[in-house]
Order: structure tokens, then sequence, then C-alpha cells
């Protein structure tokens, strides 16, 4: 009973926009109003992180 509940509530569910996007941002690159910037971050950027 509680696999058809769940199975119900996936309906209604809606994807995170972004979600392909965290593993750069966790990589530690760059990023500027949502996009991503092709320079490599400072030295000193990479330590604070």
């Amino acid at each position: 009973m509680a696999f058809k509940q769940i199975e119900e509530a996936e309906k209604l569910w809606r994807r995170i926009p972004g979600t392909d996007e965290i593993g750069p941002l966790l990589d530690g690159l760059p990023f500027k109003d949502e996009t991503q910037m092709q320079d490599h971050p400072p030295e000193q950027q990479k330590l604070a992180a």
C-alpha cells in the first residue's frame, strides 16, 4: 500500500532545474549569473571552498 501511495505522489513531483550544474559547482568551477565562467578560479578561492 505504501508503494502505491509513493507511486501516485511521484506523478506530482517536479525535477529541480540546474541539477546538471551541481557537479562542476562542487568541483570549484566559477559561475556568474547562473552560467559557468570559462576562466579558472584563483588558487585562493580553491582553498577557501
